[in-house]
């Protein structure tokens, strides 16, 4: 058996940002509606979580999406010093991107895993399978460059081309395939609210879950936990955690084995 951790929607951000011209302040302040321009609150939450991480016995941590507030360089370097300080080994890391993290550029992440995030490249490398122990994770991007009033999830067609090859891959068949993604996979009941805050793909997705009863989401975005089902009789397969930026309980763990994934309770 193979246990994952999920943090999700740290919202980190740059100690300098009062520095910024009025527009990008702006934009921060929007973004950040309902919650304080706080970057050390911000760290000491994210070091915290980090810190029960690191206080227990897990195999490897998903971190998903919303890694920053809006993308910015600065807030990707102090994600990676509080990694760094955190000493878990970068090999047990996989980071995703959210729609935050696109709002300045849409090549920011990548621009990240280039620099200060290269350490965690090799285990968050977009559209990949990564095989662990019981377990096969694929880390997947949901984010891409928009007007700071939509928060909408894409993914990318050829990125869904090797989503669909690896969910029907035989030889991973016996073993969960989880992919870590920030946006849930479903289609919101309103047509204006999935366009704006929805997952455009969610059909593609849906039709991999029909044929890959191994196939499971752990996802962001929603800023709370929830464990979701596909159809009536079935375990869940869908997964969402709190955020760290503003949860009281951030930390999820689970238990991948051959017979699925399952929530395990925090002692």
């Amino acid at each position: 058996m193979a246990t994952i951790a999920q943090l999700s929607d740290l919202h980190l951000l740059e100690d300098s940002y009062a520095n910024r011209s009025f527009g990008p302040r702006a934009r921060l302040s929007y973004l950040s509606f309902g919650r304080r321009l706080d970057p050390d609150e911000r760290k000491r939450r994210a070091a915290d979580a980090l810190e029960e991480v690191q206080a227990r016995s897990v195999d490897h941590l998903l971190i998903t999406g919303d890694l920053t507030e809006d993308g910015h360089f600065e807030q990707f370097e102090v994600l990676a010093e509080l990694l760094a300080d955190s000493r878990i080994p970068a090999e047990r890391i996989t980071l995703v991107p959210g729609n935050h993290d696109a709002y300045i550029d849409g090549g920011a992440f990548a621009a990240a895993m280039k620099g200060p995030l290269q350490p965690y490249a090799a285990t968050s490398s977009i559209g990949t399978a990564l095989r662990f122990r019981d377990v096969t994770i694929v880390p997947v991007s949901t984010a891409f460059h928009q007007s700071p009033l939509r928060s909408a999830g894409a993914i990318a067609p050829s990125e869904l081309e090797s989503l669909a090859a690896i969910a029907n891959d035989p030889q991973l068949d016996g073993r969960p395939l989880v992919f870590a993604q920030h946006h849930a996979p479903g289609c919101l009941f309103n047509p204006l609210l999935q366009w704006i805050d929805g997952l455009s793909e969610h059909s593609v997705l849906r039709d991999l879950f029909n044929r890959c009863p191994h196939l499971h989401v752990m996802h962001g975005h929603t800023h709370h936990e929830a464990n979701r089902t596909l159809s009536d009789g079935e375990a869940p397969r869908v997964f969402s955690a709190e955020a760290v930026v503003d949860g009281s309980s951030p930390l999820r763990l689970y238990e991948a084995s051959p017979a699925g994934v399952s929530p395990l309770a925090l002692a």
